[in-house]
């Protein structure tokens, strides 16, 4: 069974501002529907701090599947052949942005 891919995920740090680092090392991802609703907080289990440093890289499915209900990634930073691969291999469209909240971050690209 195929997850539809239809929420925005918000890398977030502890304290639920915008990560500053990469987009696959945040500690927390929050999920908010199309509408701007904010629907989850979900930790990061590959994230800074969890012990399994970097593993993501050698791996983006690892992000993939534990996203696997959203279509936007939006983060402070992210490469560009991710960027690439996650538009061209999963459909996934990835926002690099420089605010500082999360929730101007999402105002910004539901605009």
């Amino acid at each position: 069974m195929t997850t539809q891919r239809t929420l925005i995920a918000i890398a977030v740090d502890a304290k639920g501002a915008l990560w500053g680092g990469h987009f696959g090392m945040a500690p927390y991802f929050q999920l908010y529907t199309p509408t701007g609703d904010l629907i989850e907080t979900r930790p990061n289990p590959y994230g800074a701090g969890q012990g399994k440093k970097h593993e993501h890289h050698d791996n983006p499915k690892l992000i993939i599947d534990l996203l696997p209900e959203c279509a936007v990634f939006i983060g402070r930073r992210m490469g560009e052949d991710s960027k690439r691969k996650l538009a061209e291999k999963f459909g996934i469209e990835a926002v690099i942005t420089s605010e500082r909240t999360p929730e101007a971050a999402l105002r910004a690209c539901l605009l």
